[in-house]
């Protein structure tokens, strides 16, 4: 039985929309129960319908900045980031979830849970929607950190294969270093670096360098570098996305004769929707700490919240953080 915390503080859409998400997992599984971490005065009432003993509520007031530095953090020690993340340390929680603060999140989770033995740095691990629907790939680090070293992404990689392989099931899955070409020796120094410890190291499934515009063609299962780097690449694919869509909208709507071609591509345009859509993967999960901590978009309605606790039950239930220190063990 699966055990949560969920920081319900800290979102763009709030507790009903938060709430509802896990109220739906609940409803469906019958062997997790959850810590909820908010107003209780706020939150109680959305859970009235809901069986008291699969839930708890800790009452918290505070929340934790968009920005905040670790030492302000560990001051914050009653806001509902801070606790939520305490209760896995404790071992009240097997998870975290959350829509606050990504940066009060990567910095509240190293500090409290902190690193796997072995781990030079944690990682934030997202899955992205490729051109093969169910297939897709896993980046990582998406903003951790903005400076990492050849032993980082390499570090990125291995975690991302045992990721890869329990969550999203690829078998055998493929590594690729994100570069501005397929070439040996293309890129910054660090990805140089990474690329070089891959080969000599005989990292299982790594091939090389991918560049960005290959990277969602679906044949690139894990593809790692530097936080800064791949940020941006989450932000730009994010904004492609959204402008493409606004796009095909707007076409679309142009005149009777693109409404009625409409009504013929629309179940291709649904299709392309859904295999898109990025809230079905939950978010991201920071890879490297002792512990389920799982980030879902601080826009999140109730679909992607439902999916990113889904997310960090799956990791608890495939016994990832293990998996990882059976990985770095023997380093």
């Amino acid at each position: 039985m699966s055990k949560m915390a969920v920081d319900l503080m800290g979102s763009d859409l709030g507790y009903s929309e938060l709430s509802k998400a896990v109220i739906q997992f609940i409803n469906e599984d019958k062997n997790s129960s959850f810590i909820l971490f908010g107003e209780e005065d706020k939150i109680q009432p959305l859970f009235a319908d809901v069986d008291s003993k699969r839930f708890k509520i800790v009452n918290t007031t505070e929340v934790i900045p968009m920005e905040i530095k670790p030492l302000d953090f560990l001051r914050a020690n009653r806001s509902s980031m801070y606790q939520a993340i305490k209760a896995v340390k404790e071992g009240e929680a097997d998870a975290v979830v959350s829509a606050g603060s990504t940066g009060g999140f990567v910095v509240g989770s190293t500090i409290l849970l902190r690193n796997i033995d072995g781990v030079t740095r944690a990682g934030l691990c997202t899955p992205f929607p490729t051109a093969i629907k169910n297939r897709p790939c896993v980046i990582l680090d998406v903003g951790a950190s903005n400076v990492n070293t050849g032993e980082d992404i390499y570090g990125f990689a291995r975690m991302g294969r045992i990721y890869a392989e329990d969550i999203t099931e690829i078998h055998n899955p493929s590594v690729y270093t994100l570069s501005n070409g397929s070439e040996e020796g293309k890129g910054p120094q660090e990805v140089v670096d990474a690329y070089e410890l891959m080969k000599t190291r005989k990292l299982t499934g790594f091939k090389g360098n991918c560049e960005a515009r290959e990277a969602l063609d679906g044949n690139h299962d894990v593809i790692v570098t530097s936080g800064y780097v791949g940020n941006i690449f989450l932000k730009a694919t994010e904004g492609t996305a959204g402008m493409m869509n606004g796009m095909i909208k707007k076409a679309f709507k142009r005149n009777i004769f693109s409404k009625i071609g409409y009504l013929f591509a629309k179940k291709g345009i649904k299709d392309m929707k859904e295999t898109l859509d990025y809230r079905r993967f939950g978010g991201a999960i920071l890879l490297g700490i002792n512990g389920v901590a799982v980030k879902a978009h601080g826009n999140s309605n109730t679909y992607a919240f439902y999916n990113a606790i889904k997310v960090a039950d799956s990791m608890v239930k495939h016994d990832i953080i293990n998996k990882i220190k059976k990985e770095f063990s023997n380093d």
